[in-house]
Formats: structure tokens, C-alpha cells, sequence
């Protein structure tokens, strides 16, 4: 009988996976099956390519070599929306959420087309799914204002809801407690009982031992192991993963070694109060390490930024006995206290500079003690910083976001010695970090608690703080718990104080009212309150001219401003196309003045012939996008270079079709063109459902997700199946075309065609975009407050003859407008995270 009839159909096969980056083999000729119904671990240490594998199954990464087969297709690359519609759902360690879409708006770019609800139905369909999950997250409010837990759990919802055939896992229990790990686990088997399979990534070796099937191991990008997981022992695996025996994983402590029983306290606090914690004394002594325990969310990460000056907080804080009063960042650093974020890349590191960049910034001081800077200073400090971390990185030049975490993490660690701190603050010292790397930061951490600095680490392994730490303070509901040394400091006793504790919420009413106002979004994000109040202050700032001087509100001045405020909305709009992806647009005055051009060369005619002038135009506004588009895309060029460069060939372009002002429209065709609907310019008319029509692609759409993806994070975008270079392509264009209609509308408003005419509306629709509260960073904006905004500029414009104030004016509260714009919602910000309870 043929053997191979009873052998299950892989559901994933990688063949022969090869990725080369500059300089390195991330992966070398490395093959994996997933089977129906089995866990698949995919272990090794940071940097061994397990991550780029899953990203290659995904998509999210292009393989130089090999072959992916999927769904029963094989091919040589995948995208991350094929992937998905195929059945691969994916989890990443780092939440793929772009941040400025809303819960329910990520949730349906993750979702395949199969189970993706329609948008009317979305939130009330994510808000059931939550609660049948357990998940109590508000489906209203953007990504970026939930935690990293919760970025996890939606990302988690989202793969589970995709009844996916293969789910892939990278490290999805760094981020979650002991029970979120136990429902996840709950969920995965239930997907396994449906015959799924499952990939899992993670550098936790016993939830390898108690949820996988087989496993494959990799070493520098090759394949060193594979097998069931049963015929293993974790201290096999270990082996396995970094080549060599690990007798020892924590350096013997203080006291095992003899050392003073009661050194000097260095860091105290006394009754410290913060929003998440209350009436906390703390001390920390020299040369010891100190842990803050207790299950996520009960006040001790807070507390450990209030130490470092971070977050406000009420008490005593004292130093080497001397107390710290108006503790910030800075005079906490200044006072020898270094912090280490658990969050690498967004807090910790300068994602954009090098290893030797990240490791002098904070001290700057000691590499150019006289102001000016010496290269070989610098080298030098770089040099005895990194130092025996064995920091795995081709020279100090490298980009530290090219590194593994462990890597990172010693790049940092090596910055903090290099500040000779009296106290160094650690949140997750080993997070993300491999098994091999572990072993080394303990060690650098005991050896900085040896020269007499005073260590406190925050961490949600107990094993790694009975390991590592003289003492553990463990938290529970914002107040200390227990505080475990000697005999007592064991893992059971640490998850025993943290997940037995009978205390109530410190704050219970202040936990109520803070959920209650993250409901939605908050009021400076949303769209439409920004629209009321530009309206408000146009419509204020109308009446008060009309007091001065009632010719204001005559019909032929109005008529006059509200036409002129059509360009301008139409011009804002074309900005916000490219700025909500990411970019930014300087070609839109020469595009308006080369539309007015080519209109003008057919203005003479009848009504037909002006129909294929205005199709000439919109054809030209539509080619100068796809110019840009590719130059961004294609070429790479950054956006303000390539619209630069293209605004300077477009208006040139224009010079030479009228050097000078010409094509006098007919007084019949101006007749025609002024046509009014009660008053109202028909030019207006257009342009406000343009808006419209903008603002609910932008909101409802999966274009207009794509585009605040795109904006928001083009990686995340990637990752989450946004073809983000057809979004910037898309919205360049639409924004030449928006253009070259407000240049079709100026030419029905001066009736001839100037080539210099036009070039302020670049300028004029940053402007609206930046009083409308349009992110300028991209993702988010509102194309109903553009078109606000825009009529609010042209009210200012128009008012200041009749109030007898010089039109030079115009520009000056235009920049009043826009730095109340910029600096209130920072304001607003600020104000929220430095509130503390009372």
C-alpha cells in the first residue's frame, strides 16, 4: 500500500528560502511544511532570520530565492493581501496597526474579503467580536491611542476572525499576562481541532514545550534542527539554539557572594503618588538590582517612569540622600538616574541613526568637552562603551534599526554605562532578546550593581527576577504587595503576591472616568469639530465686517469671495490627497496655472469646445501626478524634492504657452460661467461636493483606508496588505487632477489665462491643511475642516480692505491661525499625560 496516501496535505511549504541584505545572508536554503492540526515553533536567537522567514510566508518581505506554496499555489513571492485571502493570518511582534486608523478601520484591512463586514455593519460586528473574545477595547479609538497589549489582542481578534487555514505567530506573548497567554493558548487549539496549522515564534522555551507539535531551528539564516518537540528537553533546545551548553544563566548575587548585607541607599521614595500608583516608599541600595513584579497593568510600569521623571508624581523622591524636587527627564538624567524604556524603538533608540550616533546622543559632554566635536574622542567613547557586550554589528556606523534586539538593547545598555549613572532604570532588559544575549545582559547588569550602581529592573518573567534580582517589589492594584529577598524571592512566590492580592482598585471611579473619556476619538482628532469651529469663526468674523461695513454682505461681494473660496478648497483638497499618505504636493500652483492656461486657449469658442479644453486640462493635472507618483515611487525620490522639480518644469511649461496673459474668455461663456443657485456660485457648489465626496472616500472606503495606512505607517500599511505605493500613486494624481479643476474654476473667474497667476496656492493650501488639524506627518485629516478652512482664509482675505486694514495682513494671521492650529492639539496632549489624580 502507498505510504504517502495517509500523509496530511501541507498547508504552507517553503522550499529553499533564500534573502540576502546588504552585507548579510539572512536566510540560507531553508525549508519548512505546516501541517493540518500541528504547532510549528520556529525558534533561534535574534538575528538567526525567523522573523524575515514568517515575513516572506506573509509577504511583508521578498525572497531572493526559493518558492512559497500556499493554498495549494506555489509561487516565488507572496503579497500580504494574497496571503491573506489565501488563509495565512499572521501576528506580528511588533503590532502591524497603522496608528491613526480607528480599531474598526484596522480591523478591515486585516480581514479577508470572505469575512470582511460591510462598513455601516463594521463596528457593531468588531464590537461583538470582542466581547465574544473577551476583549474590552473601545472599537472607536485610533491605534495609536490603545497600549501595546491591546495593539496585540486586536491584531490577535483580527487573525482569529480570518479563519485562517495558517496562523502565523511571532513572539505573541510578549506583550500579554499569564491569563491573556492561557486564552491565546485556548484559542490555538480550537483553530487546531479545525485542522488549521499554526507557526509560532517565541523565545520562551516552555511555551514551546507545552503548545508545539515539531519545531525548526535556525542559526545564522540556516537550518541547525528540526523534529517533534517531544523528543527534546528545554536544555536541549537551548543548546540547539545557540550552539553551545548554557551551565549558567545568572551571575551569583550580592549576597551568595559575601558581599555588605545593608549597602547605602542611593534612590528612596516616600507616600510617591501617581495616577496608577499610590503611596509607594521604595529603596533602592548600591549594588544591588531590585525588581518591580506584578501582572501588566497594576501601576508598577508607571511607577518606574515617575522614577525616571517621565510621569508626574505626588511624594518624596531623594537621591543620595538630597531630595528631588520637580522631578523631570532632564533633571533626573542630570541627577545620574538612566532610563531604558521597554519600548526599543519608539522611546529608547534613534531609529534613524547609528550605533555610535545612539551611544554618544546622551553624552554629548564627554565626546566634545569643548564644543566642538573630535571624531576620535567619539570612536574612542563608542569603543570602551560597547565593550564586551559583543554587540553583533559590521561597524559603529551601522543603523541601529538594522541590528537584532539584542544587539539594540546592548547598544543601549552600553549608552547608559557610558554616563557613569548612579541608578539605571531597565523596563524588559530581555525582551525580544535571544537566550544567548540573555545570559550577557545579566551579566552587564550585575557588573554595573558591582561598581556600586543602583539597579531596578522591571520585568514579567519570574523566573528572570528570581534569577537576576537581591530583591523584588511586587505590585497589585498601584499599591506594593510584598517585597520578596532571600529564601522567599522564588518564582512562586512572586506570581503567588502579584495574582493573589484582595485589594481593591486604587482608583476604581478614576479608572471609570478615564475609560469614559476615551470613548471615540478626542475632540481635537475629530474632523467634524474642527470643521463647526472654523465655520463659527468665518461666520463671526463675517458679521463683525458686516458691522464696520454692510457692503460686506452685498451679493456681489459675497458672490466674489465665495467663487474665490472654491479655489481655494479645491487646492486645499489636493493637498490633503498627498498629505493624508505621507507625502506633500509643491507642484499644485503651477498645475491651477497651467489648467488656467490650456483653458484659455479654448475659452473663445462655444460651450464645446470649452468641454475639450477642460478635458485637455484635467488630462494634463492627471499626467503631472503620475510624473510625481512615479518619482516617489519609483525613483524614490522624496516627495518635496520630485513636486519641487516637476513644479518648476510644469510652470515652465506654462510660460511657454502664454509668456503672456492671454485667451480672453467671451461674455457669454463668463455669463454662463458665473452661473449662481440662489446666490451661491455654481463653482462653490462643485467644489463643496467634491469635499464631500472626498470626506466620505477618505472615511468609508478601502482606498481611503489605504491612504491613512499609508500615511500613518507605510510599514505597518505593508504589513497589513496596503499596496501603499499605488496609495501615494493614486493620491498624486487625484491631486493633480484637483488642481487642474481649480485652475479650470480661476479661469471662470478672471476669464483669461496667466501663467503667473497662480503660484501662492501652493503656499495657501498648506496652509488650510494645517488650520483644518490635518496630521501633517500624514493619516489622518478631514476634507469637510479643509474646505472650512479654506473659506475661513478667504473671509480674512476679503475682510481686511473693508475693516481698512492692509492686505499684508492677510499673511500674519494666516500664521496666527496656523500656530494655534499646530501648537493647541500639542497642548492638549501634553496637558493629558502629565495629569495625575488629586
Amino acid at each position: 500500500m502507498d505510504q504517502t496516501a495517509s500523509r496530511p496535505v501541507p498547508l504552507l511549504t517553503l522550499t529553499g528560502i533564500g534573502k540576502q541584505y546588504p552585507g548579510v545572508r539572512a536566510l540560507d536554503d531553508v525549508d519548512v511544511t505546516v501541517l493540518p492540526g500541528e504547532v510549528h515553533a520556529i525558534l533561534g536567537e535574534n538575528g538567526a532570520g525567523k522573523s524575515t522567514l514568517v515575513g516572506i510566508a506573509a509577504g511583508s518581505v521578498v525572497p531572493n530565492t526559493g518558492t512559497i506554496d500556499l493554498g495549494g499555489v506555489t509561487q516565488a513571492r507572496m503579497f500580504p493581501r494574497d496571503a491573506r485571502e489565501r488563509g495565512l493570518a499572521i501576528v506580528y511582534q511588533i503590532p502591524a496597526l497603522a496608528p491613526s486608523l480607528t480599531v474598526v478601520d484596522a480591523m478591515l484591512l486585516l480581514l479577508p474579503e470572505k469575512v470582511r463586514p460591510k462598513r455601516r455593519e463594521a463596528t457593531a460586528w468588531t464590537a461583538e467580536l470582542f466581547a465574544r473574545l473577551g476583549l474590552e477595547i473601545d472599537v472607536r479609538q485610533r491605534v495609536s491611542a490603545i497600549s501595546q497589549r491591546e495593539a496585540h489582542l486586536v491584531e490577535i481578534a483580527a487573525a482569529l476572525a480570518s479563519e485562517p487555514t495558517v496562523l502565523v505567530l511571532d513572539e505573541p506573548t510578549e506583550a500579554l499576562g499569564a491569563d491573556e497567554t492561557a486564552w491565546l493558548f485556548s484559542q490555538v487549539h480550537e483553530l487546531l481541532a479545525r485542522g488549521a496549522g499554526v507557526v509560532y515564534i517565541t523565545h520562551r522555551i516552555p511555551e514551546v514545550l507545552e503548545i508545539g507539535d515539531r519545531m525548526t531551528v535556525l542559526r545564522d539564516g540556516k537550518v541547525v534542527g528540526r523534529g517533534d518537540v517531544a523528543g527534546y528537553t528545554a536544555d536541549e533546545i537551548v543548546e540547539l539554539i545557540v550552539g553551545r551548553s548554557l551551565e549558567t544563566t545568572f551571575p551569583p548575587k550580592a549576597i551568595a557572594r559575601g558581599s555588605d548585607a545593608s549597602p547605602a541607599p542611593v534612590l528612596g521614595t516616600a507616600g510617591l503618588t501617581g495616577r496608577a500608583f499610590r503611596d509607594i516608599d521604595f529603596v533602592a541600595r548600591s549594588g544591588e538590582i531590585v525588581g518591580l513584579a506584578g501582572v501588566e497593568g497594576n501601576g508598577q510600569r508607571e511607577f518606574m517612569k515617575a522614577l525616571a521623571g517621565s510621569v508626574r508624581g505626588a511624594g518624596s523622591v531623594r537621591l543620595d540622600g538630597q531630595e528631588l524636587r520637580g522631578l523631570t527627564a532632564k533633571r533626573a538624567s542630570a541627577a545620574g538616574i538612566v532610563y531604558l524604556p521597554g519600548d526599543r524603538l519608539g522611546e529608547a533608540m534613534f531609529g534613524q541613526l547609528s550605533v555610535r550616533e545612539n551611544v554618544i546622543a546622551p553624552n554629548l559632554a564627554q565626546a566634545m568637552p569643548a564644543g566642538f566635536v573630535s571624531p576620535g574622542t567619539e570612536n574612542r567613547l563608542v569603543h570602551e562603551a560597547i565593550g564586551g557586550l559583543a554587540v553583533k554589528t559590521p561597524t559603529i556606523e551601522t543603523p541601529i534599526t538594522s541590528l537584532s534586539g539584542g544587539s539594540q538593547q546592548k547598544v543601549l545598555l552600553a549608552r547608559a554605562r557610558l554616563g557613569s549613572p548612579r541608578v539605571l532604570l531597565v523596563e524588559d532588559p530581555t525582551q525580544g532578546v535571544d537566550a544567548g544575549a540573555r545570559v550577557e545582559i545579566y551579566s552587564f547588569l550585575r557588573a554595573m550593581a558591582d561598581d556600586g550602581v543602583a539597579v531596578v529592573i522591571l520585568s514579567t518573567d519570574a523566573v528572570e527576577l528570581e534569577g537576576l534580582c537581591d530583591r523584588v517589589v511586587v505590585f497589585s492594584r498601584g499599591r506594593v504587595q510584598a517585597e520578596l529577598e532571600g529564601p522567599r524571592l522564588t518564582e512562586r512566590e512572586i506570581t503567588g503576591a502579584a495574582v493573589l492580592a484582595t485589594e481593591t482598585s486604587i482608583n476604581d471611579d478614576a479608572d471609570a472616568a478615564e475609560l469614559t473619556s476615551k470613548k471615540g476619538l478626542p475632540l481635537y482628532q475629530r474632523g467634524e469639530v474642527q470643521t463647526v469651529s472654523l465655520i463659527v469663526i468665518t461666520i463671526v468674523l463675517a458679521l463683525i465686517t458686516a458691522g464696520v461695513a454692510p457692503s460686506f454682505l452685498s451679493p456681489l461681494s459675497l458672490g466674489q469671495l465665495l467663487a474665490t473660496a472654491s479655489i481655494l478648497i479645491l487646492v486645499g483638497l489636493a493637498q490633503l490627497a498627498v498629505v493624508i499618505t505621507g507625502g506633500i504636493d509643491l507642484s499644485i500652483g503651477s498645475v491651477v496655472a497651467l489648467s488656467a492656461v490650456i483653458v484659455s486657449f479654448f475659452g473663445g469658442g462655444g460651450p464645446g469646445l470649452l468641454v475639450v479644453g477642460v478635458v485637455v486640462a484635467i488630462a494634463a493635472g492627471a499626467v503631472v501626478g503620475v510624473v510625481n507618483g512615479i518619482l516617489i515611487t519609483r525613483l524614490g525620490m522624496p516627495p518635496v524634492i520630485a513636486t519641487l522639480v516637476s513644479s518648476i518644469a510644469v510652470l515652465g511649461g506654462a510660460q511657454l504657452l502664454r509668456p503672456q496673459p492671454g485667451g480672453q474668455a467671451s461674455a457669454d461663456l463668463m455669463t454662463a460661467l458665473g452661473t449662481a443657485i440662489a446666490g451661491i456660485p455654481l463653482v462653490l457648489v462643485v467644489a463643496v461636493v467634491i469635499a464631500v465626496l472626498l470626506w466620505l472616500g477618505l472615511g468609508n472606503t478601502s482606498l481611503g483606508r489605504g491612504f491613512r495606512a499609508a500615511g500613518s505607517d507605510a510599514v505597518k500599511a505593508n504589513r497589513m496588505g496596503v499596496d501603499v505605493d499605488r496609495m501615494r500613486l493614486t493620491a498624486t494624481v487625484a491631486s493633480g487632477v484637483l488642481a487642474a479643476i481649480a485652475g479650470i474654476v480661476l479661469y471662470t473667474k478672471t476669464g483669461i489665462g496667466d501663467a503667473g497667476a497662480a503660484q501662492a496656492f501652493t503656499l495657501t493650501s498648506v496652509t488650510a491643511i494645517v488650520i483644518a488639524g490635518v496630521s501633517i506627518f500624514g493619516g489622518s485629516g478631514s476634507a469637510l475642516a479643509v474646505g472650512a478652512a479654506a473659506l475661513l482664509l478667504q473671509t480674512i482675505t476679503s475682510a481686511l480692505p473693508f475693516l481698512n486694514v492692509n492686505l499684508s495682513w492677510q499673511y500674519w494671521l494666516q500664521g496666527l491661525f496656523v500656530l494655534v492650529a499646530a501648537v493647541l492639539p500639542m497642548a492638549v496632549r501634553l496637558r493629558r499625560r502629565r495629569r495625575i489624580p488629586e
